[in-house]
Formats: structure tokens, sequence, C-alpha cells
């Protein structure tokens, strides 16, 4: 398997978490659980002109979307194929993708959207280039500049937005959407209105998924799990609110989930 990254390039530096590559994806199974996430990312199938991700019970609904797609900050769960012959994409910071496309984050939310649907023609030619590129570096350089040259938005986030995901990232678990209205000098309501369509989710449910995350960082490769001990460390009150969300998050209960951890901390595995 080849797996390539690269750190953003100014002034994709602000917005962008990532630029990855792979080639020759072949795990031992069939599907990953991807939990839930406050991010967005940009994905293109370099093998084929289609994405397929699953959703539903048991996820036995096949969704599909052209090569190159958009997928947004999403609450719930879905699997996706675990093989993938050679794919790349943009791995956005948290409302890093509002600056690079048209729709506020808000109408991405919970979905998959096609480029095309938002770049028309461009985005078919955007996908040829990147498959016709020779190598990893190239098709970094060509989809960083694309992305530089289509955003309809300047490069800086809202300042109550700003404000608000420093705050977040710096102690999620001692900050509050109301403090940080305050902070921001912008009442409640508006700063629920600007962080969600900058964001894609309300900044209440965003703490939430980040402090899920907080707690599979956690005990993602402990090789024992204490339950109560580090649910309580990430702010959960009780066992009933713990399990609920993990459930929504992930769609297992956290037993389930020790059972099929893998080597990625937000895919697991799912068994045949």
């Amino acid at each position: 398997m080849i797996f390539r990254h690269r750190p953003p390039p100014p002034p994709l530096a602000e917005f962008v978490a990532m630029l990855w590559y792979c080639k020759g994806i072949t795990p031992g199974h069939r599907r990953d659980t991807i939990v839930a996430s406050g991010d967005m990312a940009l994905l293109v199938n370099l093998a084929a002109d289609e994405l397929v991700w699953y959703t539903g019970e048991n996820y036995a609904t096949r969704n599909t979307l052209r090569g190159i797609s958009l997928g947004g900050v999403h609450s719930g769960h879905f699997a996706i194929d675990a093989q993938q012959p050679e794919i790349m994409g943009v791995q956005f910071k948290p409302g890093g993708a509002y600056p690079f496309f048209g729709p506020s984050a808000r109408e991405f939310a919970e979905n998959h959207v096609s480029l095309e649907d938002i770049r028309g023609a461009d985005a078919e030619r955007l996908h040829q280039r990147l498959v016709q590129a020779p190598d990893p570096d190239s098709k970094f350089d060509i989809l960083s500049q694309a992305l530089i040259d289509a955003a309809p938005r300047a490069f800086v986030h809202d300042p109550a937005v700003a404000l608000a995901l420093n705050a977040f990232a710096r102690a999620p678990l001692r900050t509050s959407v109301s403090a940080t209205a305050k902070a921001a000098d912008v009442s409640h309501k508006r700063f629920i209105r600007l962080f969600t369509e900058e964001v894609g989710m309300s900044p209440k449910l965003f703490l939430r998924v980040q402090r899920f995350h907080g707690l599979l960082s956690r005990v993602w490769r402990a090789p024992a799990v204490q339950w109560a001990e580090s649910a309580a460390d990430q702010g959960y009150y009780d066992q009933s609110h713990f399990i609920r969300d993990f459930r929504d998050f992930t769609g297992m209960t956290p037993s389930v989930y020790l059972a099929r951890r893998g080597p990625d901390l937000h895919h697991i595995p799912l068994p045949d």
C-alpha cells in the first residue's frame, strides 16, 4: 500500500488539515464504519468515476455519486468499502471548507454531494486532470491550486466563528456556547447561525462530537479500558448519556467497538 500526505500550502493552511493519497488499500475486511465528524472532506476516486457509501439498517442501502464529491459534517455514522484501489482527498479543518464552495456548510450537513452539482463541467475536468497526473505530488499541486482558483469566498472566518473554533479546540470540555457568544460580542442566536453556516452543525452538537472524539482518542489503542473513568474524564455525566452518544455516533456499543477497533481512529472495521 502507498500512503502519502502533504501539509497544505498557504493560503490553504488555515482551512485544510491535509491533502492525502492512497493506493492499494487491501485490508482483510469488506467495509468500515465511519464515525460522526465535525469536519468536511473532498474525496476523489482515481480508479473509477464513482464514490460509494452505505446507510440504513445494517448498512444495506448502497449510495453512489460521481468520482469527485464533497462529504459534509455528519452526526451519525455510515459505511464505506474498505478496499480502495486508488483514492485521494482533502481533509478540511472544522469550518475549513466554507471558503471553497458556494453553498453554506449547513447545506452539506449529513450528506454527500457530487462536486459536479456545485461546479458543473469544471468538476469533471478536474477529475480527469487528477486521474492523468503522473504522481501524487502532481496530483496534490493540481488539487491545491484548483481549490484556490475556484474559491468564491475570502480566506477568512467570521470573527465570532474564528474565536469559537479556537476556544473549542483549546478547551472543549470547559467552553460553553453562551459564554463563547458573549466573548464574541454577538447574540446567542446570531452566534449559532454564523457557526452553523460555516461549520455545518450547531456549536452544541459540534462540542458533543468533539467530546466523543476525545473519548475515542483516549481508548483507541489502550490495552484495557475503564469506560466509567474514561467517560467521566470527557464530561459524560452518567452512563446513559455516554451510551446514547456512543450509539448515535458509531452505531454500536462500547464493548462492540473494543472488539472491532482497528488501525484507524475514525474507521471501524465491520465483520464480513
